[in-house]
């Protein structure tokens, strides 16, 4: 990759604020951090949970520059739900956004819990891309061989990066933790970064709902600062923010410890 901008595919998790019922994520750091994008001419995939799909479309259009892909219908773990519920939050949420003019190649299982057996459902329901595999902590480790399409055949996958520092995930909520230092440990190799649009809000009533060790944790460095990470982030020289359909189509399904060792 020397004298090459690496590529890493920028990913949006819209949700509901902090898996509550408020929506101050969408209404008010959406547009944001859509300006800050298009200011450093970087594109996006925004995983959205189907049921906000009308709330997201007039800030995200589906002629846009940025990729839809969905993010189950109710933001419900689907690691907790019966084969009927599991295949209506991965069918349904893509039917809702469908419905809302977005077309719709990519998934990711809400807290990056997949299921066995999803890669068959995701075919099944015409997905073209998974981007569940992932970890939210250095401790958590996603099942493996979740991406097995109807044929058989393994169906194209992201995984989540990892910062150098400690491994831990390259997120935003690892950046905030990390602040400064955290930015020093991003490779320059192409790879998957993911945020949420509550970690853009300086203040959320959401944070009372955490237990304690999450209240804190996610609290630090959220809002105007998680902004500002994000901006000195996108501005980084060796680095060129696209989404997984392109990623996908510039370096292939790799798992990451192989794309990052080419």
């Amino acid at each position: 990759m020397r004298g090459e901008r690496a590529p890493v595919a920028f990913t949006v998790d819209v949700e509901r604020d902090w898996a509550g019922r408020a929506t101050r994520g969408v209404r008010e750091a959406l547009p944001e951090l859509l300006a800050l994008l298009d200011r450093h001419e970087a594109a996006a995939t925004f995983f959205v949970v189907g049921e906000l799909a009308e709330l997201v479309r007039p800030l995200l259009p589906a002629d846009g520059v940025h990729e839809i892909g969905s993010h189950g219908l109710t933001h419900r773990r689907l690691t907790r739900l019966p084969s009927g519920e599991l295949w209506e939050e991965v069918a349904g949420s893509r039917r809702a956004l469908e419905r809302a003019g977005y077309e719709v190649a990519g998934f990711r299982a809400p807290f990056f819990a997949a299921p066995a057996g999803l890669g068959l459902c995701l075919a099944a329901a015409g997905y073209a891309y998974d981007a569940s595999a992932g970890r939210l902590h250095p401790f958590s480790r996603a099942p493996a061989g979740l991406n097995a399409g109807n044929d058989g055949e393994p169906l194209p996958s992201l995984e989540l990066s990892a910062l150098r520092l400690l491994g831990v995930p390259f997120s935003l909520t690892w950046l905030r933790v990390l602040g400064r230092v955290g930015l020093r440990q991003i490779p320059a190799v192409p790879g998957v970064f993911c945020c949420h649009l509550h970690e853009l809000l300086d203040e959320s009533p959401g944070w009372q709902r955490l237990p304690p060790p999450l209240r804190a944790l996610h609290r630090r460095g959220s809002g105007r600062p998680a902004l500002a990470l994000v901006d000195e982030m996108l501005a980084r020289p060796d680095l060129r923010f696209i989404s997984c359909s392109e990623l996908l189509t510039t370096v292939g399904s790799a798992p990451a410890e192989q794309r990052h060792a080419a």
